[in-house]
């Protein structure tokens, strides 16, 4: 019997170089950032979908009843309550719902309070029902999916540098796809955030620390949950699998460069995050945060595109390091 030593197994792709050829492929294929740019000037600029008039009653109708049954100092902080529920909804913006990131389009100017624009006061409309306030959200949402997977597409077909054509029948399965994992991840967060905040309120009646710690766990189990398949659009739009087998490879992938990976979504993270302040500095009133626009739009996409080379990168190195093995397996057996 032959025994053969088997071969070094190679270095994994690095953080870094992934990080630099992203931007770089951004650079020369600027036109990718429009995606997230129109989504923004869409938001700035665009109607602001309020729903004051139909939220303020319920909450308004919720503290009258709750009023009946407790005392002075209840109804003191019930009253605060209102103004913290008041001022939030005052801020909601079914507008908004078109970003759908991670699944979808990043946006600078979703979820931010906009106090106007540079064309003059901005167009609102108070949605008068609560039944048409779900079937705008639920048509924003849809529209940000479709024009999101369009934008993992064009990315996914760049970094893959085929000239193979975006149809409509290859982005139908995609956000088929989508919806699925979306599924999954509301599936996900049903199962973990509704029971945690039930046992997290029962600890805050006796102990504000231990209910923090509590809610510090459950943050980890969530994490923890997630991670395994945050590769999961990368295998839909770079490889067109479907979602499970998406999920499978991405689990697959994790597992092999957990640390390398927990580095790069942090390092990735920090590099957003941090410049987000930069980009939120002008006012939404002048044409500066048209800069702010541009200047998170590449970034992001960027980013983005830096994890669809690393995750290309990752899946040759498993690939290539699988069949060394089998490969020096086969030859000791021999």
């Amino acid at each position: 019997m032959e025994t053969n030593t088997l071969k070094q197994i190679d270095n994994p792709p690095k953080l870094m170089n992934a990080i630099i050829a992203g931007f770089n492929l951004i650079a020369n294929n600027i036109f990718l950032i429009l995606f997230p740019v129109v989504v923004d000037i869409f938001i700035w600029l665009g109607p602001r979908l309020r729903l004051q008039n139909v939220l303020e009653p319920m909450i308004s109708r919720a503290n009258q009843t709750l009023n009946s049954y407790n005392n002075a100092e209840i109804t003191q902080l019930l009253e605060s309550a209102q103004e913290a529920w008041s001022l939030l909804i005052s801020r909601i913006n079914l507008t908004n719902s078109i970003s759908t990131f991670p699944l979808g389009i990043p946006s600078l100017l979703a979820g931010t309070d906009l106090t106007g624009n540079p064309t003059g006061t901005s167009i609102s409309y108070e949605i008068p029902s609560f039944g048409l306030a779900v079937v705008v959200f639920i048509l924003l949402t849809g529209i940000g999916l479709l024009i999101g997977s369009f934008y993992f597409s064009a990315i996914a077909k760049t970094v893959r540098t085929e000239q193979e054509k975006i149809t409509l029948s290859i982005v139908g399965r995609q956000l088929i796809s989508i919806l699925g994992l979306l599924l999954l991840i509301i599936g996900i967060l049903i199962i973990v955030v509704i029971p945690a905040l039930m046992i997290v309120s029962i600890f805050a009646l006796f102990s504000p620390a231990i209910a923090q710690i509590v809610l510090l766990f459950f943050s980890f189990i969530f994490i923890w949950l997630l991670i395994p398949i945050v590769f999961t659009p990368h295998g839909i739009f770079l490889n067109q699998l479907n979602v499970v087998k998406s999920i499978v490879t991405s689990f697959r992938l994790i597992r092999l460069l957990l640390p390398g990976t927990g580095l790069f979504l942090l390092l990735a993270m920090l590099i957003a995050q941090g410049l987000d302040i930069l980009w939120h500095s002008a006012p939404s009133g002048s044409w500066f945060t048209l800069i702010g626009i541009i200047g998170h739009a590449f970034i992001y996409t960027s980013l983005i595109t830096a994890s669809f080379i690393y995750y290309r990168q990752g899946l040759e190195w498993m690939e290539k390091n699988i069949q060394q093995l089998t490969q020096g397996l086969s030859k000791t057996i021999v």
